[in-house]
């Protein structure tokens, strides 16, 4: 009975065999053109673009609403500049103190404060950067300036 079992799975094995050699082959898988598709897919984008960049039709005019009221601009503020120059800049808010440098005259100077001493405003040094004193009467201010923003020293 042995062998019988045996012939029996040894025939089915054989068939078995048999069968799947003459199952069809797989179909073969196709080569991608990769240069190609992307050639492809870059001049659709081209067409798309250039189509859509094009308008038959003229773009619409605007035109902006009426506004209720016009703000006026405030009066340009002209910086300080030297007159009656040259100008001494000295190290403290007296004549009689030493001085830094001599400012020609319609130099623009930025003010930095107000002296206590009343005539003297403290300005940075054009040429040199540093802050020093010049009398009042070398000093042209803009009459819309607004001093009280500056600190008295």
């Amino acid at each position: 009975m042995n062998t019988r079992i045996f012939q029996l799975i040894s025939s089915g094995l054989a068939l078995l065999i048999l069968l799947s050699a003459c199952a069809p082959a797989a179909p073969p898988t196709p080569t991608v053109d990769v240069v190609g598709t992307r050639a492809a897919e870059l001049a659709s984008i081209m067409l798309t673009q250039t189509v859509a960049a094009y308008s038959p039709t003229p773009p619409p005019t605007f035109t902006p609403e009426p506004t209720a009221t016009i703000e006026p601009t405030p009066a340009e503020i002209k910086p300080p500049t030297i007159k009656n120059g040259p100008a001494t800049c000295y190290l403290k808010p007296a004549a009689a103190g030493a001085f830094t440098s001599n400012i020609t005259n319609t130099k623009v100077v930025e003010l930095l404060a107000i002296g206590a001493t009343p005539g003297w405003y403290k300005i940075r040094d054009p040429y040199f950067g540093s802050p020093c004193w010049v009398a009042e009467n070398n000093l042209e201010l803009d009459i819309n300036m607004d001093l009280s923003t500056f600190p008295i020293e």
